[in-house]
């Protein structure tokens, strides 16, 4: 049976209610409900929705679509799930940065402030394992533009960071 899909998207605050319910964060709602919008129109689409004689439209296209939701939530709370247990795996105790260290990181982060925004990316470049020459290209410069900018900054940052420690 073809359904319009204006028929779908009007079924959307039934849609807004199973993922309230299934306590999905909202700022997943609307990937989460257009995914489920596509699914069902493409079911549609391929001849899936096949409602029963016996139950007006309306009604069975509420139900149906209250299962694929369902059925998405499903698979997005599992793949939440996943994600969370790999991410706590990967994350090992006891290698949290000390609070000194995290003292130093600020200053450090106040030190790149300080300097201009172009040593800044060039540093920041190099921070990230690019060389020189590839900083350049990304950055539209001559290499050697950028090299003199790298030991400039360095030095800048070297003596900012010499003051704050006093």
């Amino acid at each position: 049976m073809h359904v319009p899909f204006d028929a779908i998207m009007r079924q959307s605050g039934m849609i807004h209610t199973v993922l309230r319910q299934y306590a999905v964060p909202a700022c997943d709602w609307p990937d989460l409900m257009q995914e489920i919008f596509l699914s069902a129109w493409r079911s549609v689409e391929t001849g899936r929705f096949r409602p029963s004689q016996h139950v007006p439209v309306n009604e069975a296209l509420q139900r149906w679509l209250f299962a694929v939701a369902w059925h998405h939530v499903f698979h997005y709370r599992g793949h939440m799930y996943r994600w969370h247990k790999e991410r706590a795996a990967s994350t090992i105790p006891g290698n949290a940065p000390s609070p000194f260290g995290q003292v130093e990181a600020r200053l450090a982060l106040r030190g790149l402030e300080r300097l201009t925004p172009e040593l800044r990316a060039v540093l920041a470049g190099i921070a990230l394992g690019y060389t020189c020459k590839e900083i350049a290209v990304a950055l539209g410069q001559n290499p050697l533009t950028t090299n003199r900018r790298m030991h400039r900054g360095r030095r800048q940052l070297r003596e900012v960071l010499r003051r704050a420690k006093r």
